[in-house]
């Protein structure tokens, strides 16, 4: 897709807030990359595997990655995006709940954004809930349980947000407010208590961005063709 089909906001321009390459990890913590500092600690059955150009880390039930809770990992009104670098070994279509990919806050909070799998029919799903309410948003991509990598970014940008996998945009008209809560990011897997919405499979890359062109931005750096 053209980045310039996204809408123009008039906020400050776009920076990163946390990146992960998972090129090393050392006493299973991955340094921020984006120079912020926030440690990403994994944990469970984890393992590091080949990414498309560099180490990446395979996550297997009960695993997931976390960072304590910064402010700055909220949007709150300004422009947002999340990019994931991804790998789905296997069908998926048998599962019976929604793997997760990152996420800063769960549903029942006041706020959240989030990026997860439909399951049933392998498509990335985003969702921002904040002060004026919640929307699910589901990619026109399917079938990402290929074994292939795939790159997708949930992102937000004045009253639209948008899904896109692979260089394929979805989006809707959305006014969802300030997301802002005091939850940890989450990579992978919301618990290590059980292994609902656990993602099996492997990433790669992590990045959020906050600001004017957050989408661009956040996926800036991801590898892959």
């Amino acid at each position: 897709m053209s980045w310039a089909c996204l809408p123009a906001s008039a906020g400050a321009p776009a920076k990163l807030r946390a990146e992960y390459t998972f090129d090393t990890i050392s006493n299973n913590t991955v340094a921020d990359a984006s120079g912020r500092g926030h440690l990403l600690t994994i944990s469970g059955n984890y393992s590091q595997t080949a990414g498309p150009d560099s180490p990446a880390v395979s996550f297997a039930p009960i695993s997931r990655a976390s960072t304590p809770h910064k402010t700055d990992l909220n949007p709150d009104g300004r422009e947002f995006a999340v990019t994931v670098v991804f790998r789905i070994p296997s069908d998926t279509s048998t599962l019976t709940d929604t793997p997760n990919l990152a996420q800063k806050g769960f549903w029942g909070d006041p706020a959240q954004w989030k990026m997860q799998l439909k399951p049933e029919v392998a498509a990335v799903q985003c969702r921002f809930k904040g002060t004026l309410g919640a929307r699910l948003l589901t990619s026109s991509v399917t079938d990402v349980d290929d074994g292939a990598w795939h790159t997708a970014t949930c992102w937000r940008s004045g009253a639209q947000i948008g899904v896109t996998v692979d260089g394929i945009d979805t989006s809707a008209a959305a006014a969802t407010g300030d997301i802002a809560n005091s939850r940890p990011m989450l990579i992978g897997a919301k618990s290590l208590t059980s292994s609902t919405d656990q993602f099996t499979g492997d990433i790669d890359y992590v990045a959020v961005a906050v600001g004017d062109e957050a989408a661009q931005l956040s996926r800036s750096a991801a590898p892959g063709p």
